[in-house]
């Protein structure tokens, strides 16, 4: 079991949910995205990963905090861009927590929500929209 394997998961989920979107790669800042790619990009990033006492004698289960940011361009109106946002975190919330997506894969034990925020890009750029949802995973990893 590997904690590798977040990544891939969301990388399947939101192909799934638009096939459109585009993961932008830079490992930590997302504040440098280009214009010609900002609409309907998405990134993510890992917060600290806690041990969970509630592992097995041979296993070592571990809360993962990530935060997806999905951009959105607004063009002449931000408001499209916030609503815009709003509709893909239905999505992306619905395929991200699906029962027989999160419960059943090999090396991730459990995907949840935590949160769901819309703010603008930057103070110098607000007709883009960043949607952020932060899901807790649980990996468990063989000792």
């Amino acid at each position: 079991m590997s904690f590798k394997t977040i990544r891939p998961y969301f990388q399947e989920r939101m192909s799934a949910v638009d096939n459109e979107f585009k993961e932008w790669e830079d490992a930590f800042d997302i504040d440098n995205i280009p214009a010609t790619i900002l609409d309907k990009s998405w990134h993510l990033r890992f917060q600290p990963f806690s041990y969970n006492t509630g592992g097995a004698h041979t296993c070592l289960s571990f809360e993962c905090p990530i935060t997806l940011s999905v951009f959105v361009k607004g063009y002449r109106n931000p408001v499209e861009a916030v609503d815009m946002a709003l509709i893909f975190a239905d999505a992306i919330l619905k395929e991200c927590t699906k029962p027989v997506q999160r419960l059943n894969q090999p090396k991730i034990k459990n995907v949840l929500p935590n949160n769901v925020s819309v703010r603008e890009l930057s103070d110098s750029n607000d007709n883009a929209a960043v949607l952020e949802i932060q899901f807790i995973c649980e990996v468990m990893i063989e000792s």
